[in-house]
């Protein structure tokens, strides 16, 4: 999806003849700035800080959709990476969902990059974890499964801690750009501070350091010190 199919989208939006579905839907979404974007432990900022705006769909019978929007810079590469998404949540007596659904990234200056990717995932109150599996990865011939497992647990009133593990498994036994031959972790640990509908989030980011780089990205270290502030409406 382009950047400008995606404004025209969301322009006929309102004109469109679903008003019965939309009483039972509710429409959430946040705006953020981060001072490096990073993506599975790779970095789409280039040392400059990223807007990204997200936008949520959620109807009573359990189906959702959404779209994610973050600008990256890559070299002389300027533009945003667009995200659209759409599945199905089941709440179970345990208290606990189960969801599964599929997502189209799409980048507006490296359309080479365009994949889609399908998930099933299960949460609860203070842990969430998805499985995602990608037939082209990044629009390479390479099959790839990313699973990721994310904590949340309030140590204050005020302070909450927040963890992510992530490891990226590929099926093909050769290097593309920016995606290992066999795998690659990433880790995140830190805080988020919760200010009315502002969020303020200090974390530390690591990924393996095995030299590979995505299309057209420059070197990064493989740890950073994130600082993002989120507003949710």
């Amino acid at each position: 999806m382009t950047l400008r199919a995606t404004f025209a989208l969301l322009a006929i939006l309102p004109l469109l003849p679903w008003r019965p579905a939309l009483a039972q839907t509710d429409v959430s979404g946040s705006v953020a700035l981060q001072s490096d974007y990073r993506y599975r432990g790779q970095s789409l900022g280039d040392d400059w800080p990223s807007p990204q705006f997200t936008l949520n769909l959620d109807h009573a019978s359990g189906w959702y959709a959404g779209l994610f929007g973050s600008g990256f810079s890559i070299g002389d590469v300027h533009g945003a990476k667009l995200q659209a998404y759409g599945g199905y949540a089941l709440r179970l007596r345990s208290g606990w969902s189960v969801e599964a659904g599929c997502s189209r990234s799409s980048y507006t200056q490296l359309h080479n990059n365009d994949f889609n990717e399908c998930y099933v995932g299960a949460s609860g109150e203070r842990v969430s974890t998805r499985l995602y599996y990608a037939p082209r990865y990044l629009g390479r011939m390479a099959r790839a499964m990313y699973g990721e497992v994310n904590l949340f647990y309030p140590v204050h009133p005020s302070v909450n801690l927040i963890a992510h593990a992530g490891l990226l498994r590929t099926q093909r036994s050769m290097d593309w750009p920016g995606i290992p031959a066999s795998s690659r972790y990433d880790l995140r640990l830190g805080a988020s501070v919760p200010i009315g509908n502002w969020t303020v989030q200090l974390a530390r980011e690591q990924t393996q350091d095995d030299g590979l780089r995505y299309n057209n990205y420059p070197a990064r270290s493989p740890r950073a010190w994130v600082l993002g502030a989120t507003y949710a409406f």
